[in-house]
């Protein structure tokens, strides 16, 4: 029985086409609607974490923050301290913690501007390079996603003995050096404030636009600035500080580490370390936290926007129960035949009902297929914008464009739920039809 309800559906359906694909308009917009929202949705959420995991997102930052008062009365008399060279965090404490979490924490990157400055060739004065200088830890190439072009990068081993060597930039090497091997290379920076500093080349960098920006085409090559890293114990001494320290860091964690796990960790390592620290305390955080907020966010608007986008679900509904009561106005005197046959009030409403229920159901595979292929449209668009426009930020914006599979199934859910509630009403009228009156119906 219940087959042959399904088949008498299919069969009223083909019979009229036209009035079955007007009818399931209504559902067709709201289920495709909202399958296009919640993949815009779910493809930025997904995009945003990959992107923001290469970009850093399985590292914790930490820096040095003064002991805030904690009364009012204190805060009138409280000055922010200065601090001195033991407040700094040691290279030591971060290889103790490394040692303590080695399974989580596998180093540390840290910066420190030296100065700008420009290189000179002593035998050609018209040859020259504009640089900004800073000091990095071994790590930190890594950690900015740069890749040696040629040479190698900077080691422990020149950060710990305070070498006077570099890396500088391709598009740098290859101007200035004008197209001879830069490796091995001694060059001469005068800084802004005249000192005048010699390092080693020892390794070149590929430039990466999305990181150091886009070349101003308006400036000429031989003037731009590129950045030249030496080791960042180097850069503290050419200071003149007794600084060997860092203020500002960012710890990186192994591929499987738990960010939350690790950045607690931290947390406790350092609160032991400067318990006894009356100025100065440790603060670490993760973007993981922030991220969740985002994600939240973002969460909310796509169930707002897709609940009024599902309110189409409503008249589509609406449709249906009005081609229901004229399909049964119009099969009225089959209705009284069935009856007058035997046929019980419950077989007449289950028939309408899986009439309507099919009804919908088409409509819903119909939204949901619509959906999908404009959200997939909608990815390749998007890849590619960020191809042809942004094509500096292409290796590192990760692009996940996928349709929601819940979104799916509650939107088949809801179609059938949308046939039963709008199709019950028209199905059970039909069923309470006298048979005499539905017989002599023309």
């Amino acid at each position: 029985m219940f087959l042959e309800n399904i088949k008498e559906a299919f069969a009223s359906i083909i019979a009229n086409k036209m009035r079955a694909l007007l009818t399931m308009l209504g559902i067709i917009i709201g289920i495709s609607s909202v399958i296009i929202i919640t993949t815009i949705g779910g493809s930025i959420q997904s995009t945003l974490t990959a992107t923001m995991n290469s970009l850093g997102g399985n590292t914790v930052s930490a820096y040095v923050q003064a002991r805030y008062p904690e009364s009012d009365e204190d805060w009138e008399t409280w000055v922010y301290p200065d601090m001195t060279d033991e407040d700094y965090v040691s290279q030591e404490m971060i290889d103790g913690l490394i040692a303590a979490y080695p399974d989580e924490i596998t180093g540390v990157a840290a910066q420190n501007y030296l100065g700008s400055g420009q290189i000179v060739d002593p035998k050609d004065s018209d040859n020259y390079a504009n640089v900004s200088i800073s000091g990095i830890t071994p790590e930190y190439l890594d950690y900015m996603k740069l890749d040696i072009h040629a040479g190698r990068s900077l080691t422990v081993a020149d950060n710990a003995g305070k070498k006077r060597v570099c890396v500088i930039a391709d598009i740098m090497a290859d101007r200035y050096f004008n197209g001879h091997d830069p490796i091995g290379e001694q060059i001469s920076v005068t800084t802004s404030d005249g000192s005048i500093f010699d390092f080693v080349v020892v390794g070149v960098y590929e430039y990466n636009q999305a990181l150091f920006g886009k070349v101003d085409p308006t400036i000429p090559e031989k003037d731009r600035s590129t950045e030249m890293m030496v080791p960042i114990q180097t850069s503290m001494k050419m200071q003149g500080s007794d600084q060997t320290g860092y203020e500002y860091f960012d710890l990186l964690l192994a591929p499987l580490a738990d960010v939350d796990q690790a950045t607690g960790h931290i947390m406790e390592y350092f609160g032991e370390i400067y318990a006894n620290n009356e100025n100065f305390e440790i603060y670490a955080y993760n973007m993981q936290s922030d991220l969740g907020m985002i994600n939240t966010v973002l969460n909310v608007v796509t169930i707002a926007v897709s609940g009024i986008a599902a309110i189409s679900l409503i008249v589509g509904g609406v449709g249906v129960m009005n081609i229901m009561l004229v399909s049964i106005t119009e099969r009225t005197r089959e209705i009284g035949v069935r009856m007058a046959l035997g046929a019980k009030r419950r077989t007449i409403r289950m028939q309408f009902v899986i009439e309507a229920i099919v009804l919908c159901l088409i409509g819903g595979i119909i939204g949901i297929l619509i959906g999908v292929g404009i959200g997939a449209l909608l990815g390749m668009a998007a890849e590619f914008v960020i191809q042809n426009m942004y094509a500096e930020y292409s290796n590192y914006i990760i692009m996940k464009v996928h349709p929601s599979g819940q979104a799916i199934i509650l939107s088949l859910f809801f179609s059938m739920l949308t046939g039963v509630f709008f199709g019950y009403y028209p199905a059970n009228k039909a069923s309470k039809m006298e048979v005499i009156d539905a017989l002599r119906y023309e």
